[in-house]
């Protein structure tokens, strides 16, 4: 064992060379990190998932607005900058997001739609296909897929990650199975048509939907079949969105004595601050909406 003058020198030869090259090659790799981004926050959600120990994760959408009625600003552009790859939705829900990703030089941008059968509606794709678990689980492997392409050498790590989130996308699968077995009823009027994916995975029928297109208010004529469809199947409750204005369906709501309930498509907001506690979320919205005790 050294002491003295030999054992100061050895100390200050490691404080002065081998911390530095340590602290340096920590400081290399974490710029050398590659940079994504994802559109929406439930598809970052699933990202930072799977890849976040190997990748740098940004969000473009802010919690609490809507994609489709976003308007891209310059400072939106810029967090984009540097970033090897866009995830995102398509069929016409964030296409804006492929412009700011060309604007901001962004190398690639990826759909996340890959194994996943569409609804579509009118020869439309449904866009809305992240909320069903099966869904989100093939998103999960896209995302794995094209990171590994950004990170060859990571590879394990990052099917480690998608394997280990796939099990608790199974759980959650699952749990969301018992928190609606055996509702009073399974039907559910919705503000727009997000939710079909959601009420296909879990045997819901959406009967009504007051929006036929997302910040777009109904004719008169639509607004009267809403109200008639609502009134035939004696639903209680309406389900809002958070991102969307209410004001449109409050005078409806009150002459069909009818109360609101929030069924959320996006999150991350407290308390639906991952993609998990969203679906469970609406799950329990749902249940909860059902077993109410009537007027």
């Amino acid at each position: 064992m050294m002491h003295g003058p030999t054992s100061s020198l050895w100390g200050r030869l490691v404080a002065g060379t081998i911390v530095p090259a340590l602290l340096a090659t920590s400081a290399a790799f974490a710029q050398s990190r590659p940079k994504v981004a994802a559109t929406i926050f439930p598809l970052y959600d699933i990202v930072r998932e799977v890849g976040g120990a190997v990748v740098d994760v940004v969000l473009v959408l802010p919690p609490g607005a809507s994609p489709h009625t976003f308007e891209p600003t310059p400072g939106g552009v810029r967090s984009l900058d540097g970033a090897d790859l866009l995830f995102m939705i398509g069929h016409g829900l964030d296409d804006w997001a492929a412009r700011m990703a060309r604007g901001a030089g962004v190398r690639r941008t990826v759909t996340v739609d890959c194994g996943i059968a569409l609804r579509r509606e009118g020869g439309s794709a449904d866009p809305h296909y992240w909320l069903s678990i099966i869904n989100a689980q093939a998103i999960a492997g896209t995302v794995a897929d094209e990171i590994e392409r950004l990170a060859p050498d990571r590879s394990t790590e990052i099917q480690r990650a998608l394997a280990d989130y796939l099990a608790r996308l199974g759980a959650t699968d699952g749990e969301i199975r018992r928190v609606l077995a055996g509702l009073p009823s399974r039907r559910i009027a919705t503000f727009h048509e997000a939710f079909g994916y959601f009420a296909d995975a879990y045997g819901l029928e959406v009967v009504a939907t007051f929006e036929p297109f997302p910040g777009k208010e109904p004719g008169p004529r639509y607004v009267q079949e809403f109200q008639r469809t609502v009134r035939r199947t004696g639903l209680r409750v309406l389900f809002a969105e958070p991102q969307l204005a209410l004001a449109p369906l409050r005078p409806i709501a009150r002459d069909l004595g009818v109360t609101f309930g929030v069924l959320d498509p996006l999150g991350g907001v407290p308390g639906r601050q991952s993609y998990i506690d969203l679906m469970l979320f609406d799950a329990r919205q749902v249940a909860a909406a059902s077993r109410a005790p009537g007027p």
